[in-house]
């Protein structure tokens, strides 16, 4: 799942939810609001028996994206440059 650029989907839909929910949550808080990711491959889960490898479940990818981090790449995305990226 790694392979497949995964991690890249999940931190570009949490950047979507941010700016969903920045827009209609009035006390909206990455950190409060934001939680991580998860995606469940069904054909890679193959019943009880599950190969682990390298600490990670077959079938199974999750992330806790830092909000700090969603929050970078939705500015990049924007088009605004972080205060700790030199120009």
């Amino acid at each position: 799942m790694r392979e497949h650029d995964y991690p890249l989907q999940a931190l570009l839909y949490s950047v979507a939810l941010h700016r969903y929910l920045r827009w209609r949550l009035a006390d909206y808080e990455p950190s409060v609001h934001l939680g991580g990711a998860a995606y469940l491959f069904l054909r890679g889960m193959t019943g009880p028996t599950v190969p682990v490898v390298g600490g990670h479940v077959n079938g199974v990818f999750d992330w806790a994206i830092p909000p700090a981090a969603v929050v970078e790449v939705s500015d990049l995305l924007a088009g605004r440059r972080s205060a700790e990226v030199p120009a």
